[in-house]
């Protein structure tokens, strides 16, 4: 007659493919043989945990289930296919082994001895047999670390899920997918918010990999991977990888800066729905208090009528209430028939150029006299050719390619990098106005911050919207 009246079942893989238990059943099906064969009841105290890894440390349900039986004296045995099914790492093996010790509860294996863990030789052969489990997941574990390293170091193409841009295998690019990821780049470089990035791709009907709309945190866990510009990481050190990369080093750098500034505001949430919101100061406070923006309702004789956007100081007293549609069009409007905003204005001036330029530069004076002779030069060749009858044609455009490359490259280094991902591509523009106008609202928030300091004063009551009434003190130009 069997000493156990009270046994339980333990079965727990680490690994399975989604949708296959064939591991577990395998074993549930040999500890019920077992128990069957011994004799021992198990009445329905059956447990498993499937896809759980002890190694690790994963939370496994069933297994402090079986531990909460143990404790009420529900179980004398428990049956498991082999002891490293019920422990694999030591912290958790002694913790287990004083429970079973303390409530009495013995350990059957399949594959493996009966141990009587109230006794000392029952726990020294199961903390043997345990300390040889550890030392097969460990050695397993050194195994894979090595062959990850040498997979990083050969430049091999990461595993894992599918990345947005690439294919499956990760070694070719999708075009469609990397023209987005590249734009992505461009926003976070020009100003725009994690939140507005995802917003504008949710608006276009562009959907992440998993075929789901994306959110905050999705865009920064894409900017900040580094296989995007054709590296990998290991241990801290950065690896160069042979797939095609879709941006520059420089851009996803520049990119996880940004991210990672503990001065910008990144947490998760809406975007910004109104342009000065965050960014216009109040004029009331003198105490750089910046305005915030409300939605309030005009009434009168009792009745409501259509609500209206408006700015107020963010101050404990809301001294200053404007509202906001006259003055964003004041300052970026591009309505028909009506003036440009003051932004519009500043990208169709014949010196818009000069938005880009890095006045920091200690040799912005050098540089500007290089570039005024490069254009003299320049000049002076188109003047020469035009009256030389015999001049070669084919010489003179490699000297005027010359020259251009030289005139580009002094041009360069007189454009403030943080200027030009701003403002760069509106000051180039063909058709400025149009592109200003289709930008996202945080694209233009970023230029209105770079480009001015706003400071909304009070109005006057009855008389309309005095523009006068916004202070306006360039920062650049």
């Amino acid at each position: 007659m069997t000493p156990f009246q009270r046994g339980a079942t333990y079965e727990r893989i680490s690994k399975a493919d989604a949708g296959d238990e064939d591991g577990v059943i395998r074993q549930g099906e040999d500890t019920a043989e077992l128990a069957q064969r011994r004799g021992i009841p198990i009445e329905g105290r059956r447990f498993r945990d499937n896809d759980k890894s002890a190694t690790h440390g994963k939370h496994r349900p069933d297994y402090e289930r079986l531990m909460a039986a143990v404790k009420r004296g529900e179980v004398d045995v428990i049956i498991v296919y082999m002891l490293g099914r019920l422990w694999r790492n030591r912290r958790e093996r002694a913790e287990g082994m004083e429970i079973l010790r303390k409530h009495g509860v013995s350990v059957l294996c399949v594959k493996g001895p009966e141990l009587d863990l109230t006794t000392a030789a029952g726990r020294l052969l199961a903390g043997l047999l345990g300390e040889v489990d550890t030392f097969e997941v460990e050695q397993m574990s050194e195994r894979e670390q090595r062959e990850m390293r040498q997979r990083v170091e050969r430049g091999q193409v990461p595993t894992g899920p599918r990345c947005y841009g690439y294919t499956a295998d990760g070694s070719e690019v999708i075009d469609s997918e990397a023209a987005e990821v590249r734009k992505m780049f461009e926003a976070i470089a020009a100003g725009a918010t994690l939140s507005g990035i995802a917003t504008d791709l949710n608006r276009r009907e562009v959907l992440n990999r998993n075929g789901k709309p994306w959110s905050h945190n999705s865009v920064r866990y894409m900017l900040q991977n580094e296989r995007y510009a054709g590296l990998r990481e290991y241990n801290g050190t950065t690896y160069a990888g042979k797939w095609p990369a879709i941006v520059t080093e420089d851009q996803w750098r520049q990119a996880v800066a940004m991210i990672t500034d503990p001065s910008r505001k990144t947490s998760p949430g809406p975007a910004r729905k109104w342009l000065l919101s965050g960014i216009a100061l109040c004029a009331i406070c003198g105490d750089g208090t910046t305005v915030t923006s409300a939605q309030s309702v005009s009434s009168a004789g009792g009745k409501s009528y259509a609500s209206y956007r408006t700015y107020k100081c963010r101050g404990p007293v809301k001294h200053l209430s404007r509202k906001a549609d006259p003055i964003d069009g004041l300052i970026a409007g591009t309505e028909p028939g009506q003036p440009l905003g003051i932004v519009p204005r500043l990208l169709v001036r014949e010196d818009a150029a000069g938005l880009l330029l890095d006045d920091e530069r200690p040799d912005m004076e050098e540089l500007t006299a290089k570039a005024a002779a490069l254009r003299a030069r320049l000049r002076n060749m188109t003047d020469a050719f035009a009256d030389d009858d015999e001049a070669d044609a084919l010489e003179f455009k490699r000297a005027v390619r010359r020259v251009k490359d030289r005139l580009a490259e002094i041009e360069q280094q007189m454009t403030s990098p943080a200027r030009a991902a701003v403002l760069g591509d509106l000051v180039r523009s063909d058709d400025p106005v149009a592109m200003w106008a289709a930008l996202p609202l945080d694209r233009k928030r970023a230029a209105v911050d770079m480009l001015m300091t706003v400071t909304i004063h009070r109005g006057k009551p009855g008389r309309g919207f005095d523009p006068e009434s916004v202070e306006i003190v360039p920062k650049i130009g």
